[in-house]
């Protein structure tokens, strides 16, 4: 037995190393370029370390204003040691969530082991710790959980956070006192990530209702306990409650489906069709807008279970949220959730209720936004979907074995081979996957991953001083954060002049006008070329190659996407 377990501890150590090589491996490089919310957690990580201060001046924020979509803050504070240990670069931004993403791995492991020995220790699945070894490979190799621990994701880090939230809950079922913990925990990732709110809570609603009979046998011996873990959450989730006071949630309500009612003349084309008139019974049992909300909302719950999202095109409205031509998960999941489900469903486990359950709901914080599907917002299906592959894998292992009549004790035959044939279907599926990630993703998304703004600025810096006035063209990229971010600008000097101005539109990110003699804004180049003297970037529409024609434009450079169509074009006016 002794031996079976250090077995199974070198297992895991190999696991822990797939999924350190996976996440780390070209950290800096892939993805091809920092978005603009990476550059403005790495910069205002940056600015904490050098004054403790944000990029605006406001001394340690628990929400941080950003482009005035108010982060919360707890990234931020993950990436200032790296940021003073490694510098202000891409892997020093990217490194806390590539952590979190292995240390997910590990905690998974932790959950399903715990778990076991929680209920129905009789199981076939749920009395030994094959399954968690193999639910940690399955998380370790899952393309959905790569993408996200190889970026800047607020969200990735709240999941291990999450992970870590469960895993102490289900050590308070036999030890109280953990429930402060677990409390702790899920409360942190209200200050990671803002769809937290919503996640979070629906995991603490799944453990409660899947755990209920062993809460309320401890409920008598542990009120001092709950209260103690109640009051340490609201605690830590204060600042988020206050900020719904202090109107820092509206970016909430953009992306909120309930933002987006019809227009009236198509719910009129509707009623006109039919004779009707809105205010009927008719309107009211057909046509009115909490029907067609409660359509939408059940449309975008089955996209997120879809065969185009999980396993054919990914996050096909969000191309950043996952890589060209591949789902969200492996190509061999098709044969191994089918197989899953059919075990979860023969023994009725409790570890089955809680995955199935967690499941059902996980997908609510991208249901109930506008988009069709939404990778980052359903992030927590991850962790039951891989369960399920888990369960599927070893269930197929042990069916194949059993169809053969393969007799355990034998070293010979088709029970040496079922594995490996499992084996290298799985291999093949994750080769594939990483061939799409490292190989075609830097070329086929460039554009999506805002490449070539670090060239902009690489290509600015050296002559910024030559000229009066710079012209940048402004985007909802945030071209000044890749300023402050690649040339280290001072923080100090920065937070004396950063204003953002408020968007027109409601709700909307705001933007940075100017940066010493930067001025960010909109390009309109048949006025720009009367400005003589001037350096001038803009994308390829407002710079066409026809410009280049003139004597009085010089071109300086022109920046490539990596698939080699033109990105931008730095040019001066003679």
């Amino acid at each position: 037995m002794n031996n079976k377990r250090k077995i199974k501890k070198y297992y895991l150590l190999i696991i822990l190393g797939i999924a350190i090589v996976l996440r780390l491996w070209k950290l800096g490089s892939i993805p091809p370029s920092l978005t603009s919310d990476e550059a403005s957690l790495g910069y205002n990580a940056y600015s904490i370390l050098k004054t403790g201060r944000d990029e605006y001046g406001q001394f340690l924020p628990i929400i941080f204003k950003s482009f005035g979509d108010y982060k919360p803050g707890l990234y931020v504070y993950s990436t200032v040691p790296f940021v003073a240990f490694f510098g202000l670069n891409e892997f020093s931004v990217r490194l806390p969530s590539a952590i979190a993403g292995v240390i997910a791995v590990w905690l998974l492991y932790k959950i399903v082991s715990s778990l076991s020995v929680v209920k129905d220790s009789q199981s076939q699945v749920t009395d030994h710790r094959s399954l968690a070894t193999i639910a940690a490979l399955m998380l370790a190799i899952s393309p959905w959980h790569i993408h996200f621990s190889r970026g800047a994701w607020e969200v990735n880090l709240a999941l291990t956070l999450t992970l870590t939230g469960i895993y102490f809950f289900i050590k308070s079922l036999h030890k109280s006192s953990f429930l402060l913990l677990s409390s702790t925990f899920f409360s942190l990732t209200f200050l990671t990530y803002q769809g937290a709110k919503l996640s979070s809570l629906i995991v603490i609603f799944v453990l409660i209702v899947t755990f209920w009979k062993e809460i309320r046998g401890r409920l008598g011996s542990s009120r001092s306990i709950l209260a103690g873990s109640l009051v340490v959450g609201l605690v830590i989730v204060s600042p988020i409650l206050f900020s719904f006071i202090y109107g820092k949630t509206g970016r909430l309500e953009v992306f909120s489906v309930f933002s987006y009612p019809r227009k009236e003349v198509d719910i009129q084309k509707v009623l006109a069709q039919g004779g009707e008139k809105a205010g009927n019974l008719s309107y009211y049992l057909f046509h009115s807008e909490n029907l067609n909300f409660a359509r939408g909302i059940m449309g975008r719950w089955f996209n997120h279970f879809s065969g185009r999202f999980l396993f054919f095109e990914g996050d096909y409205q969000n191309p950043r949220h996952s890589v060209p031509n591949h789902g969200m998960l492996l190509l061999f999941d098709l044969i191994l959730i089918p197989m899953g489900l059919i075990s979860m469903i023969k023994r009725k486990t409790i570890l089955s209720v809680f995955i199935l359950f967690w499941l059902v709901l996980a997908p609510l914080p991208a249901v109930l936004s506008r988009d069709q599907v939404h990778a980052v917002r359903a992030l927590n299906m991850v962790v039951p979907l891989t369960l399920i592959s888990a369960i599927g894998l070893e269930y197929l292992w042990l069916k194949v074995a059993r169809v053969t009549g393969v007799n355990r004790n034998t070293p010979d035959g088709w029970y040496r081979f079922a594995p490996v044939t499992l084996l290298i279907l799985l291999g093949s599926s994750l080769i594939y996957y990483l061939d799409v990630y490292f190989v075609h993703l830097p070329k086929h998304n460039s554009k999506e991953w805002e490449y070539g703004y670090k060239q902009i600025v690489e290509t600015v810096t050296p002559i910024q001083g030559d000229y009066v006035n710079i012209k940048v063209q402004q985007s909802f990229a945030q071209p000044y954060i890749y300023f402050l971010f690649y040339q280290k600008y001072d923080p100090a000097k920065y937070q004396e002049q950063a204003l953002l101005v408020e968007s027109e539109y409601k709700y909307d990110v705001g933007y940075i006008e100017k940066l010493d003699n930067i001025c960010f804004c909109a390009i309109d180049f048949p006025q720009n070329k009367k400005e003589h003297g001037s350096l001038v970037v803009a994308d390829d529409i407002r710079i066409p190659k026809t410009e280049l024609n003139s004597d009085s434009v010089n071109l300086i450079k022109e920046i490539s996407y990596l698939n080699g169509e033109i990105a931008f074009r730095i040019v001066v006016i003679e």
